[in-house]
């Protein structure tokens, strides 16, 4: 019994003791409050960040029937060895974005409750978008070009109804589409300028 017990609590200090030091590195569920409305994210910080060290934020878009979670896992080890914040905030409704219940101010409000709580670069603020997210993500980018240093996108494109976006603010904030090696143009039917999509 003796030995029982002593097993026991030897095993229960190095569980304890895993999740005391494992916790710090795991993906954390957490809520931010926007427009009175209790909203859910995924946020993975990196161990021992230094206020005088600012780092990037990186937001990311979940696509349809998912949760920001399921960004989150696939990004935690890059952003573990780059040493970058993630955050993947939570649609309201799991068949899309929408806008503008999901977007732009309730990402607003998360990044600056971010900005409040951990050292992040307000110059290094990213968003990246998969499928429906991507799709909220180029209004975001577009809408928001300011606010964000770079948008990338994933599985996701915009109508050509809505080509308007992009001819309006192509100037500001051009996107590339593919590898980045070459940048596919289109003509507007409604302008004949030249937008890059």
């Amino acid at each position: 019994m003796k030995t029982l017990t002593s097993t026991l609590a030897i095993f229960l200090v190095v569980i304890g003791g895993f999740q005391l030091t494992g916790s710090a590195q795991n993906i954390e569920k957490t809520l931010f409050r926007s427009n009175n409305k209790e909203r859910a994210y995924y946020l993975f910080v990196p161990e021992k960040l230094d206020a005088a060290k600012p780092v990037p934020l990186v937001v990311l878009l979940h696509g349809s029937g998912r949760n920001g979670m399921s960004l989150a896992e696939k990004w935690k080890d890059l952003a573990k060895k780059e040493r970058f914040i993630i955050a993947g905030p939570d649609a309201t409704a799991s068949a899309g974005w929408n806008v503008p219940l999901d977007a732009p101010d309730p990402l607003y409000d998360l990044i600056e409750s971010l900005k409040a709580k951990y050292p992040i670069n307000p110059r290094r603020i990213y968003l990246f978008g998969h499928s429906a997210g991507a799709i909220v993500g180029f209004y975001v980018a577009l809408m928001e070009s300011e606010y964000f240093a770079a948008a990338a996108v994933h599985a996701g494109a915009m109508r050509p109804d809505e080509a308007l976006l992009l001819i309006v603010r192509s100037e500001r904030y051009p996107s590339r589409s593919g590898s980045g090696r070459t940048t596919r143009s289109f003509r507007s039917r409604t302008s004949g300028r030249l937008a890059t999509c």
